[in-house]
């Protein structure tokens, strides 16, 4: 899904938010990063000024030098990243432990090469964006957002909400992009490890206490959370759908796309595994597989394509195109599911893969509980023995008429 356009150029901002983060910001138009630019979409509609604040080890990951994404010059955010030199764009870390982080990781990838080649498999390297931040930069952190004292203040994750507390601001929001703790019962539900350290839910409230509101990604954890806080303001924050079609021709291909994430790689296995080859003994078609995730891909299964980065995704939408998420850890929302709907596409997902949307896809998308039904629903679809051949040229129009953040903008405008 493409990050909407706000529209921060356009008007003087009465308002100041600064988002907390903790993570890497080179590429914020896939994955979560459209979530946070959805976000940065809305304080912009209501007239904030948009500062982030990176925490000064923890942000740099295992890399120690990041060009931030062009889409925040684009929105006009400014970007306070302390123990960072900017040089030519890019920011350095000053930080020994970002360096020897890096040597740690280059070290573990030398050793790997053989490995591989002797038939090792691609080790992951674990998130750490539910841990919370060490004390000292924490504070920092905290001394940096109250440098330009602010309206609002964002935390990204609830792993940065123990921060609020400690930050000057009228109001004190998380963004979250999914619960950690539902993510790592998700993960061991489908029989894999979870992509983070795990925490329990008890946890992961008590991170979120000094909280005035929580903006969810999913409206199902929306709901759950709003049970167990019920203190705290909670508002699902709908993905914003754009009409990126492309032609309303072409081959009839299947096309999976996304991020290198724990969820993206259990669905990639079970699509190599499970349902392309059942697919394949069927018909003569092709999968293209878009993105991070197709870097997972090793032994190249018959009529598959990867393709690493597209400059625009549009080529990959027309009429006969089947989008799929084959979803099976389901905590957060299913971004690619908007992505294949504003590109044109018909969409094949899991039914527990949808409980994010709420009913806001009921009659858009095609949705089955097993994989043995996915495989033979998609082999109904590419034959076109549902009657389907193409996608219903009004689906993003529809769907644009049922999303709305009306009441995320009313808590943001109010004083």
């Amino acid at each position: 899904m493409l990050p909407p356009k706000g529209n921060s150029k356009d008007r003087r901002a009465s308002r100041r938010a600064t988002i907390l983060m903790h993570r890497r910001i080179n590429n914020l138009q896939s994955g979560s990063g459209v979530h946070l630019m959805c976000l940065c979409t809305c304080l912009a509609d209501a007239d904030y000024e948009i500062r982030i604040v990176l925490a000064p080890i923890t942000s740099f990951g295992r890399i120690p030098f990041c060009k931030p994404d062009q889409i925040l010059a684009d929105r006009s955010i400014t970007i306070d990243w302390p123990g960072t030199v900017q040089i030519g764009g890019v920011y350095f870390s000053t930080r020994p432990t970002v360096w020897m982080n890096a040597l740690r990781r280059a070290a573990i990838q030398v050793i790997s090469v053989p490995r591989r080649w002797l038939g090792g498999a691609h080790q992951p390297y674990p998130s750490d964006l539910s841990k919370v931040l060490d004390p000292p930069e924490a504070r920092e952190v905290q001394d940096a957002a109250n440098h330009v004292p602010g309206d609002l203040v964002v935390a990204e994750y609830s792993s940065l909400a123990p921060l609020l507390g400690g930050c000057s601001a009228r109001k004190r929001a998380v963004l979250m992009h999914d619960l950690f703790s539902s993510r790592a019962r998700s993960f061991q539900k489908a029989g894999r490890t979870p992509d983070h350290i795990p925490i329990s839910v008890e946890q992961e409230c008590d991170r979120l206490r000094q909280a005035d509101l929580c903006i969810h990604a999913s409206q199902i954890e929306a709901g759950q959370l709003q049970q167990k806080l019920p203190h705290i303001r909670h508002i699902w924050m709908r993905p914003v759908i754009a009409d990126n079609k492309g032609t309303a021709d072409g081959a009839c291909r299947v096309v999976f796309i996304g991020v290198s994430h724990g969820g993206n790689r259990a669905a990639l296995d079970l699509i190599l595994t499970e349902i392309w080859p059942r697919v394949r003994a069927e018909l003569d078609c092709e999968l293209w597989i878009v993105g991070e995730i197709s870097q997972w891909v090793t032994d190249r299964p018959e009529g598959v394509r990867c393709f690493s980065f597209m400059e625009d995704l549009r080529v990959l939408g027309n009429g006969n195109t089947i989008g799929i998420a084959p979803m099976l850890v389901t905590s957060g929302i299913s971004i690619k599911i908007g992505t294949y709907l504003e590109l044109g596409m018909r969409v094949l997902t899991f039914n527990k893969t949808l409980e994010a949307y709420g009913d806001t896809l009921d009659g858009l998308v095609t949705a089955v509980d097993t994989p043995e039904e996915f495989a033979s629903t998609l082999i109904s679809m590419l034959s076109d023995q549902d009657g389907t051949a193409s996608c219903r040229q009004d689906v993003v129009s529809d769907l644009q008429a049922r999303m709305s953040n009306d009441a995320l903008l009313d808590y943001l405008r109010a004083d």
